[in-house]
């Protein structure tokens, strides 16, 4: 597995990424990996979102009588 956690930051510029990419090197922790990807608007825009089927406990009809 890749990532353990994912942090997003919407940049306008180049060189605002530029800015931001090295504030990251300079802080970046002792151990561990950081890994950082840049990607345009379009690139962005052109993701797809995948997501399994929904699934949810709570109960949000008005039926009186509930079996479990």
């Amino acid at each position: 597995m890749l990532q353990q956690y994912v942090y997003t930051r919407l940049l306008i510029t180049p060189s605002a990424e530029a800015i931001a990419m090295n504030a990251i090197r300079r802080e970046k922790p002792p151990r561990g990996v950081v890994m950082a990807l840049s990607v345009t608007e379009k690139q962005f825009a052109a993701m797809e979102c995948l997501v399994g089927e929904y699934h949810s406990e709570i109960l949000d009809t008005s039926e009186r009588l509930v079996m479990f």
